[in-house]
């Protein structure tokens, strides 16, 4: 690649392994995760369970918070460690092993008799897993920014968007069956979908045990927490990049406010009282976009750079709220209401590609623009400073206490609207190291190399 001094020759070992092993692993935690999906069978899980609109915003906010908040902390442990890879594979296991208690909870008769117990299983358990999954993002991101090059991570991230739409299609097809069959009544059918989820987490998890780390020393000297806490206002003065980029982050996570609502307005009395077993086409339309639209982010990102990636998917967070609302109407003024399952698929195929380019956009812009040898910090900053977005679920629960899930909705969009305007922001890190301006974040010497992978794959 080109830094500022002019081209160098960075080694990527591992490239051809990793590339392969990762995308298998991640493919198959996306996939099953979908059979549970937090944006669309979840939420109506929970309301299955009598559980309140402020609950099921609470846990929006806290599959967030599970992702950003633990981040820094996990930083602080790893970011002068020679090998990150210990903290990726424990966290995964301990975090997932839980979910086969909610299997056995609603396969069960002791479970089917009480809905109260299995309310606080679910919460309890996805907290953990929630929680276990952001543990692991800071050295897992740092393996991949060390074995698979700049040129090469958007058709990486896309694989494993791609890969996991695959073999999510096939969830959305089972989730649709099994939720559809009056054989297998409630809570029993999502017994069934966690059994699918775990067996799926279980084949991800031997893909993670696979993964080869690149060998190196320290990187930086040890930081405490607290070090690290009081860094934070110098760092940010410092790298003008990262701090647009967290602020990018946080407008467009304002419009997750309505996220764990689309599902539940299209099965509720007041919404468009669609049964339950729409929620796997919901799943299906959520993974194809994902997976259609991973492939251009992808193609997009690597050939013009990760900032056109946000900008486009910027358009797409506004357009998802914007489609809960206009996209009913359109269906009852075509006169099409016994296609409204149809229709209203729109809105989460629109979602899956918001999450497929958020993922792609962030994850390499943040990998482009952060130093080598404080790689880890600036993932860990990234993540947790963008932590305020986290409550946005939980304050879209609350709204609807008092608005209905036509105003939440509209309220998102505007959110939107700013996250659009925010975006032309950002500048591509490409763009100015060929123009020869300062940037902050330019890939370090050289790792050891490896006769297993030569930066191409």
């Amino acid at each position: 690649m080109t830094g500022i001094g002019g081209p160098t020759r960075v080694r990527y070992p591992h490239t051809r392994w990793n590339f392969v092993v990762i995308i298998i692993d991640a493919g198959f935690f996306v996939a099953s995760l979908a059979f549970i999906d937090p944006g669309t069978v979840l939420p109506v899980l929970l309301r299955h369970l009598n559980a309140s609109v402020l609950l099921i915003g609470l846990m929006g906010a806290i599959q967030r918070a599970g992702w950003l908040v633990p981040q820094l902390l996990v930083t602080s442990f790893v970011l002068h460690r020679e090998r990150k890879y210990p903290f990726v594979l424990w966290p995964v296991v301990v975090s997932r092993l839980p979910l086969v208690a909610l299997a056995a909870g609603f396969s069960s008769k002791w479970g089917a008799e009480r809905p109260e117990a299995l309310l606080f299983l679910t919460v309890a358990v996805f907290g953990l897993f929630f929680f276990g999954d952001g543990l692991v993002g800071v050295p897992w991101q740092d393996i991949c920014a060390r074995t698979i090059p700049p040129t090469l991570r958007g058709r990486f991230f896309g694989g494993i968007n791609l890969v996991g739409g695959l073999l999510g299609l096939g969830t959305g097809e089972l989730v649709k069956r099994i939720l559809a069959d009056p054989a297998i009544p409630f809570p029993y059918n999502y017994g069934q979908l966690f059994i699918f989820l775990c067996v799926g987490m279980v084949v991800s998890a031997v893909f993670v045990a696979l993964i080869k780390e690149p060998r190196r020393g320290p990187t930086a000297e040890a930081r405490s927490l607290p070090g690290i806490v009081r860094a934070i206002p110098a760092m940010l003065r410092e790298h003008v990049h990262l701090r647009r980029l967290i602020v990018c982050q946080i407008l467009l996570g304002v419009p997750l406010m309505a996220m764990p609502f689309y599902a539940v307005y299209a099965t509720a009395a007041e919404g468009l009282d669609l049964p339950a077993a729409v929620l796997g086409w919901f799943v299906q339309a959520a993974v194809v976009g994902s997976a259609a639209a991973s492939m251009f982010w992808a193609y997009i990102s690597d050939r013009v750079g990760s900032v056109r990636v946000l900008r486009g998917v910027s358009w797409a967070v506004f357009g998802v709220p914007v489609s809960a609302l206009l996209v009913p109407t359109l269906a009852r003024a075509l006169g099409a209401e016994h296609a409204m399952a149809y229709f209203y698929a729109i809105v989460f195929l629109l979602s899956g590609t918001t999450w497929s380019g958020t993922w792609i956009g962030f994850t390499n812009h943040v990998l482009e623009i952060a130093p080598d040898d404080i790689r880890p910090l600036f993932l860990g900053l990234q993540a947790t400073l963008s932590s305020p977005a986290i409550m946005m679920p939980f304050i879209g629960g609350w709204l609807l206490g008092y608005v209905s899930f036509e105003t939440l909705f509209a309220i998102a969009a505007v959110g939107g609207a700013v996250a659009v305007v925010y975006v032309r922001r950002l500048q591509e890190p490409r763009d100015m190291s060929s123009a020869g301006g300062e940037i902050q974040g330019v890939e370090g010497p050289p790792e050891e190399s490896s006769s297993s992978g030569d930066g191409e794959v």
